[in-house]
């Protein structure tokens, strides 16, 4: 994926957040893969970590947007 599909994802990850989210966009680096969901994990109570678990992996960026996107629409 190029980097204008990639900031194509972005502006609209972003436009999905701040319309149904409360401008909340949570994009994760992990040694495994990339993680992103809409909203904020509550990583102070146990269930942010359950959250975080659900969410599924991603092998990149783009992917893991795309994968969020989805599920919201």
């Amino acid at each position: 994926m190029n980097n204008s599909n990639l900031d194509l994802l972005i502006k609209f990850a972003n436009f999905i957040a701040n319309k149904n989210h409360d401008g909340h966009l949570t994009i994760m680096k992990f040694t495994t893969g990339w993680k992103t969901m809409f909203g904020t994990p509550n990583l102070d109570s146990g269930r942010g970590r359950e959250e975080v678990r659900s969410i599924p992996m991603s092998k990149n960026i783009s992917e893991s947007l795309l994968k969020a996107i989805e599920q919201e629409i």
